[in-house]
């Protein structure tokens, strides 16, 4: 060995170099489950999720919704902020330090926002473009008069007209059928108009193409006077340019339209849309019945 170099390190049998011995194992610590950040993200899931649910159940029958309205925006904005929320819920479900928690409750929050997002454009899809009538041409104008009829009503009673003896006026809807939830929606409303309306002289009739036994059913499931004229033949509906023809066997019906008749029968005010949808407000209903019955007055 020479003098400028060193012994070699001696090791004992056995031993391992320092470099080769395992590193020491972490002990595992399990995240906390955080119960209130899990609440909350089934609160924001569970609300939006139930808010989009109320929209959808409640939008044919509540004004306040948009059912009369050419785009429903209450109903778009409540269902917007559904989504929104139900986001919120993906998002806190994302801080969970949990990972089968978050796993967990971000999967559910993801699938309640998705179904939101599917849901909602399927609704929207169908009050713009589900809910249009077909091309129609209205036949008659304000000033005209309108076609008479001697038609019956639910209980086959006969309704003769435009003019009607003692009413200063007359309100006629013509409805789509008694299979439309908008319509049912209308003559349940209009009914509770008609003691008010009767008091002031005015008549009030709804028109369809049912059938007399369909539009008696119709009357005992709404509990409605109002007299529901069965022109199954369209002896007034094809006048009116007002019937959807179907292809498919299924029988006609009528596209839905308003009318303020004079004491004379002409037609004083007319209300059509090209969605079904779309109907007028109680308020303009009311303006332009009383807009008639006062030039009426002698």
């Amino acid at each position: 060995m020479r003098a400028d170099q060193e012994p070699a390190a001696t090791i004992a049998p056995g031993l391992q170099p320092a470099s080769e011995l395992a590193p020491e194992e972490v002990a595992w610590v399990t995240p906390p489950f955080q119960p209130r950040r899990a609440l909350g993200v089934l609160a924001l899931t569970a609300f939006g999720f139930g808010t989009y649910e109320w929209v959808l159940l409640n939008f044919w029958s509540s004004e306040s919704l948009g059912i009369h309205q050419r785009i429903p925006w209450p109903s778009y904005g409540l269902i917007a902020a559904a989504l929104v929320i139900a986001l919120a819920g993906v998002r806190n479900a994302l801080r969970l330090w949990s990972p089968h928690a978050k796993l967990g409750f971000s999967l559910l929050a993801i699938f309640a926002s998705a179904a939101i997002g599917v849901g909602s454009g399927r609704f929207i899809s169908y009050t713009l473009r589900g809910t249009l009538n077909p091309p129609f041409h209205l036949a008659v104008a304000v000033g005209d008069r309108f076609p008479a009829f001697a038609l019956p009503d639910q209980h086959g009673v006969i309704h003769q007209g435009p003019a009607t003896q003692g009413s200063r006026a007359t309100l006629v809807y013509v409805y789509r059928g008694d299979y439309c939830a908008f319509a049912r929606h209308e003559i349940a409303d209009l009914n509770s108009m008609l003691p008010q309306l009767r008091k002031n002289g005015v008549n009030l009739i709804a028109l369809s193409a049912d059938a007399i036994d369909r539009s008696k059913m119709l009357s005992g499931f709404l509990h409605c006077d109002v007299p529901l004229l069965s022109d199954e033949h369209e002896a007034v509906l094809g006048p009116l340019g007002l019937v959807q023809h179907h292809r498919n066997g299924e029988p006609d019906n009528a596209i839905p339209a308003f009318f303020v008749l004079d004491r004379a029968g002409k037609v004083r005010w007319i209300f059509t849309s090209p969605y079904y949808r779309q109907l007028p407000r109680s308020d303009d209903l009311i303006a332009a019945v009383h807009d008639v019955t006062n030039s009426a007055q002698p």
